[in-house]
């Protein structure tokens, strides 16, 4: 079996979906699957594969695997999820709000799983609408505490100590997560966008339960990266790119200067699908 044929029709279709029909799925399309005598969860199996085009071989080896429906209260009773709010917001060419999934769109919820030769995207969907704070930039989407940056960023969150470093600020889920931990003495993050750092400063960081570990450098990442010192930072996390497509090269440039950096650990945001692609 050509498991790299496979892995990149797989992720191709996905792709496609995601970009142009993330929707395609609704309420009435799973009311009318179901009403055949399947569970709700098999008619979007169903409606999926369909919608995918996938032939028996993808839907044996990759759909049980990639699919999962979640669980609201999962992610509402996240602790950034419970404690920060805010209004529509704006500052220059950026916008924080409120976005939402539909029932039964789907989207990407984890990074890739590998198993033996299998690339398994990882989606999830909700059975009702879900509500998640965002922001955008000239209107493309950022960063949102979806249930994929939620699920990504667990681990790096965990390995945080110490004296912490990330860079991208974002919507500040990395800073705010990690300051709260008490192994945690503070959260340097680097931000090179004024606006951005503003709005921040104005509409959440005052929400933030440990602000006082939060500092904000404001400054281009590898510019930054440049001046720093070994042994300044205990732990850094990498999070300046949308997605593995803009974030391969920008992944690269930062492992070939990690080294000068022996004491500091370095982690990635979708580090196993970024590798994937490179």
């Amino acid at each position: 079996m050509d498991w790299q044929k496979l892995n990149g029709e797989i992720l191709y279709k996905v792709s496609r979906y995601l970009n142009f029909a993330e929707r395609a799925i609704d309420t009435e399309q799973v009311d009318e699957v179901a009403s055949c005598g399947v569970s709700r969860y098999r008619a979007v199996e169903l409606l999926i594969a369909n919608y995918l085009d996938l032939d028996d071989l993808a839907q044996k080896y990759y759909l049980p695997y990639m699919l999962k429906c979640l669980d609201k209260m999962d992610y509402q009773n996240n602790e950034y999820h419970s404690n920060i709010s805010f209004d529509y917001a704006s500052n220059g060419n950026w916008e924080l709000k409120r976005d939402f999934y539909a029932p039964y769109e789907i989207f990407v919820r984890d990074d890739f799983v590998y198993d033996f030769q299998r690339v398994i995207p990882q989606l999830g969907y909700f059975e009702e609408a879900f509500q998640y704070p965002a922001v955008y930039q000239n209107g493309r989407l950022w960063m949102s505490v979806t249930p994929n940056e939620i699920n990504t960023m667990k681990e790096p969150i965990s390995k945080a100590r110490g004296k912490t470093l990330t860079f991208g600020l974002g919507l500040g889920y990395f800073a705010y997560m990690c300051a709260i931990k008490e192994d945690v003495t503070s959260v340097i993050i680097v931000e090179k966008d004024k606006s951005v750092i503003q709005l921040f400063e104005q509409n959440i960081l005052p929400q933030f339960v440990c602000k006082d570990k939060i500092s904000i450098i404001c400054d281009d990442a590898f510019d930054f990266l440049d001046k720093m010192r070994g042994g300044e930072y205990d732990y850094a996390f990498v999070d300046i790119y949308h997605d593995a497509g803009d974030g391969a090269e920008i992944y690269k440039k930062f492992k070939k200067q990690q080294n000068k950096f022996k004491t500091t650990q370095f982690d990635f945001w979708i580090e196993k699908t970024i590798k994937y692609y490179i």
